[in-house]
């Protein structure tokens, strides 16, 4: 029986080695990461569902009402307005418990040298780095809020004349920064630094490797979109034809539940299943990490010497004794 190929973390990488060592983690881990996925972000779905569907219902309402001549509520106002900020929060920590999740795997498949590991296993990874997790992305969403003003000011004044380079700029940017932050935080999660110590080493990795880690970044979104473009259409169609149909009937008329049930299925399985495929950039951007870091640190190389050494020190040791 020939034994499982080891899939190794910490090595170099050429930009298309990272692409195809994404899909090949991921098909390793297939089990264990969507199983923990699942139950991990599953009640972060089912809250998500119902707030998303709370938005719809109660926009379309208002839209419906709108058409007749009658005034929104203040109830329906503060619905839409609540929910929507319940559901930025919401998505707040379901983000940490996604990264906390993709990344406990990742550990757990370094040390076991498989994926021979359980949900259990994975739990007790998440609990000491979800929290951690939460309080850097919290903090990071705060520090891009703050660059975005800072850069969109001066540009809101250039509009005039810049305005073809507006939406290109923006989005250079962010994703210049989505780069930084997902090369610092496995930094901080893999190495066990702080936040200082994880940004500087994050542009120190990146350095001369600007360009190509946006790329890997921009193709694995797009990857990313469109597996969640076949979540999104079942949840789309369905809100829609609910809306269509109810501006053919009676506003007091009830929405018949069994139509409400497939609203919040097909609302769930769209948020399982963006929240199961967001494993795509992370993994990827790990392994872009890893990739990193042994081409300027060599931090595999590091260890298996120091193996070697400890290993060497036993043996003389026992030798002694005999």
């Amino acid at each position: 029986m020939s034994a499982k190929r080891l899939f190794e973390l910490r090595r170099t990488r050429s930009f298309g080695q990272k692409l195809e060592g994404t899909f090949e983690f991921i098909r390793l881990n297939v089990k264990p990461l969507f199983k923990s996925l699942l139950f991990f972000s599953g009640p972060f779905a089912l809250v998500g569902t119902f707030l998303v569907s709370n938005i719809f219902t109660a926009s379309f309402a208002a839209g419906i009402n709108a058409n007749a001549g009658v005034d929104s509520s203040m109830n329906e106002v503060m619905s839409i307005g609540m929910s929507a900020l319940g559901f930025m929060f919401m998505m707040a920590f379901a983000g940490a418990m996604i990264i906390s999740t993709i990344y406990a795997c990742v550990r757990c498949y370094e040390q076991n040298g498989s994926a021979d590991y359980t949900t259990q296993d994975v739990w007790a990874r998440v609990k000491k780095v979800y929290w951690s997790i939460f309080g850097t992305t919290f903090l990071y969403g705060i520090i891009f809020f703050i660059l975005y003003l800072v850069i969109m000011i001066p540009m809101a004044l250039l509009t005039v004349i810049l305005s073809f380079l507006t939406i290109p700029l923006v989005y250079i940017f962010i994703g210049f920064y989505m780069t930084v932050m997902f090369t610092a935080l496995p930094v901080q999660i893999f190495e066990g630094v702080g936040i200082g110590t994880a940004l500087n080493k994050s542009f120190r990795l990146l350095k001369g490797h600007w360009w190509s880690s946006l790329g890997l970044l921009i193709l694995l979104m797009l990857i990313y979109n469109v597996v969640i473009m076949v979540f999104a259409i079942p949840f789309y169609v369905s809100l829609f034809a609910n809306y269509f149909t109810t501006t053919g009937t009676d506003l007091m008329e009830e929405t018949p539940t069994y139509v409400i049930l497939l609203n919040y299925l097909f609302g769930i399985i769209f948020l399982l299943g963006s929240f199961i495929t967001y494993s795509v950039p992370l993994v990827g951007l790990t392994i872009q990490y890893f990739s990193l870091s042994e081409e300027k640190d060599a931090t595999a190389l590091m260890r298996k010497i120091d193996a070697f050494g400890t290993e060497s020190t036993d043996n003389e040791e026992e030798e002694e004794y005999h």
